[in-house]
């Protein structure tokens, strides 16, 4: 009676454990950011895609399951190669094609695949992911492994799954490579304990949310000088109490890198090497929200070079260049680094002095006029740079838009301007 105890007690102890790993692998086809396509040995027609491969490919669930995977690859990418052998490299290394796109697009991508055996049928359980500097020699992590196995080694995600108290049970060799340990001194340690203690703390946290409500949070974090964005997702038992948590973790560094370089040349003005007047309105808005906050005042000011026209004129359109550069250079020299200095306009320059007030402008205008006249004193251009600036004080406790500011300022400097002329 003991032996059948035990016997009952083992099965039930497998058939836990089994739903787990079905709950897994549910988690893995469904949240990944890869595509992944279950095929049909015999004639390599498509049976389901998983949400990532309908939104990056643009088909519907049924428009898939209507094609092969013949014809949802460019095999123009790879002449001479049948789908048949392509399939057959996929099983043991990472191969490089191109997925046609509803588009007509193609995304190029590497692909695996993995066999897996359903009654009489074979299947394929082909994973597509962004190319990466991977080797086309790099063979597959599962090998002969089970389907779920080969799986988890194939996405470029890394991915592990714990329980309650945050001991791994699982995980993929992604994770086991971006937490430099190896994969048999991960599963069965504690996640706090191969974290920093700062990120420790905020993960307990996190993870204590996801329990508590039973839904999945999304966040970017930046370790080991990688952007990952990192999703938690809750596993419930048949009550709906969470027992086990899927961590994914997709490094988006050159996504970011990229949006940055974007930025960069969307702000940037290109003659100056200021910003430029949507990154001067962009950026402006954001310190003004942030000194609306921290109830600190700021100055706008609102710069004009003197006689560009007249510079253009008789000396010519580069030179006019030069004295736009040089303009440039003088208020960058008078104006602190985490100030906003930009070109808006043809012969027209703004600034943002964050967290200053009256007494910091005098000592600016003083700056800039001294840079000015050193300028000048030099003599080795055929003119004399002249730069009319105006200003104005933004008090948090009287608001107003970026835009108004900035209208206060250039009325300003037109009064300076015409003082200029009258003088003359």
């Amino acid at each position: 009676m003991l032996k059948n105890r035990r016997r009952q007690a083992r099965r039930a102890s497998d058939t836990i454990s089994a739903n787990n790993w079905q709950a897994c692998y549910a988690f893995l086809f469904q949240n990944t950011s890869d595509c992944i396509f279950l095929i049909r040995g015999r004639d390599h027609m498509i049976l389901e895609a998983n949400p990532s491969a309908l939104e990056i490919c643009g088909y519907a669930q049924d428009e898939l399951r209507a094609m092969t995977l013949d014809s949802l690859m460019d095999l123009s990418y790879l002449p001479g190669r049948s789908c048949e052998q392509i399939c057959r490299e996929m099983a043991t290394m990472f191969v490089h094609v191109a997925i046609l796109k509803k588009t007509g697009e193609t995304l190029p991508v590497e692909m695996t695949a993995q066999k897996l055996s359903f009654d009489t049928d074979e299947l394929m359980l082909v994973i597509a992911s962004e190319q990466t500097d991977m080797s086309l020699t790099r063979l597959n992590a599962g090998g002969g492994a089970s389907g779920l196995r080969g799986l988890l080694d194939a996405i470029s995600e890394s991915f592990y799954l714990t329980d309650r108290d945050g001991t791994i049970v699982e995980a993929n060799e992604t994770f086991a490579k971006r937490m430099r340990v190896g994969l048999d001194k991960i599963i069965g340690a504690s996640l706090y304990d191969l974290l920093p203690a700062d990120i420790a703390i905020s993960r307990r946290q996190q993870v204590q949310n996801v329990v508590t409500n039973a839904r999945r949070i999304r966040f970017e974090e930046f370790r080991n000088r990688r952007f990952i964005d990192q999703v938690i997702h809750p596993i419930c038992n048949d009550e709906g109490e969470v027992v086990r948590l899927a961590f994914f973790g997709a490094d988006i560094t050159r996504r970011r890198e990229m949006e940055k370089e974007l930025e960069t040349l969307a702000f940037d003005d290109q003659l100056t090497g200021l910003y430029n007047r949507r990154g001067f309105f962009t950026l402006g808005k954001r310190e003004l929200n942030r000194t609306q906050r921290s109830e600190k005042s700021l100055l706008v000011f609102f710069a004009d070079l003197d006689g560009l026209k007249a510079i253009n004129d008789q000396f010519g359109h580069e030179e006019g260049d030069r004295a736009l550069i040089a303009t440039a250079k003088l208020l960058n020299q008078t104006f602190r680094s985490l100030d906003i200095v930009a070109r808006i306009g043809g012969d027209e320059f703004a600034v943002i002095a964050v967290d200053a007030s009256e007494e910091v402008r005098e000592r600016l205008l003083r700056r800039l006029y001294r840079l000015i006249n050193s300028f000048n004193a030099r003599k080795d251009q055929p003119y004399r740079l002249s730069i009319s600036i105006g200003h104005t004080l933004y008090d948090p406790h009287k608001p107003a838009s970026l835009d108004d500011l900035l209208s206060l300022a250039d009325r300003e400097m037109y009064v300076m301007k015409n003082i200029k002329k009258r003088r003359e």
